[in-house]
């Protein structure tokens, strides 16, 4: 997407939106008051967000940032140490995260051959870079390329399926699909 315009942000991000808020803030007339700023802050700050590969990135913090400021206006406070403690310090799910995990395996099976073999040895059977270097027959600085560039293809495969929010450890703490017609990963 080349200079989005608020029309088209909104058509391709609103529900999507409106899910993440009303996830996190009780009452439709609540929620339409976040999605109402939401769309405000992104209207008054599209023209200067330089690289649309981080639009969607974008907009989620400004969902989380309006969400907590919907919060903040509520309890009277600007102090995050006396949110409701699902805002203030937000945890990861051991299920959620485990969840993801077993999409690992599908997701993978959508990469090349090659980079599937680097990634079941040197993520899920934890060889060393040395090791595997030993094993494939190349410099430990080639594995280290090959490693890091499967691991980009599969965070691709995966982003390109679902929205993913993480947190500050990079747990997955909740997630939106995408698309229909995904099937890669499980989710509903």
């Amino acid at each position: 997407m080349s200079r989005a315009s608020t029309e088209t942000v909104w058509a391709q991000f609103g529900e999507r939106l409106r899910a993440f808020i009303a996830k996190r803030v009780k009452g439709e007339a609540d929620v339409e008051d976040v999605l109402q700023d939401v769309f405000a802050k992104i209207h008054a700050g599209l023209g200067g967000l330089n690289e649309d590969e981080k639009l969607e990135a974008w907009l989620f913090q400004v969902a989380r940032r309006a969400t907590l400021d919907h919060f903040r206006r509520r309890s009277g406070s600007r102090r995050s140490s006396e949110l409701p403690e699902e805002l203030a310090e937000p945890k990861h799910d051991d299920d959620r995260t485990a969840e993801v995990a077993s999409w690992l395996e599908p997701m993978m099976s959508l990469l090349p051959e090659e980079d599937r073999e680097v990634l079941r040895l040197a993520d899920l059977e934890g060889l060393s870079q040395k090791d595997l270097a030993a094993r494939l027959r190349i410099s430990v600085s080639g594995v280290k390329s090959r490693v890091q560039g499967a691991r980009r293809r599969l965070k691709e495969a995966m982003l390109n399926c679902c929205h993913f929010e993480m947190d500050r450890r990079g747990n997955a703490m909740d997630y939106t699909r995408k698309r229909k017609d995904c099937g890669s990963c499980s989710c509903e």
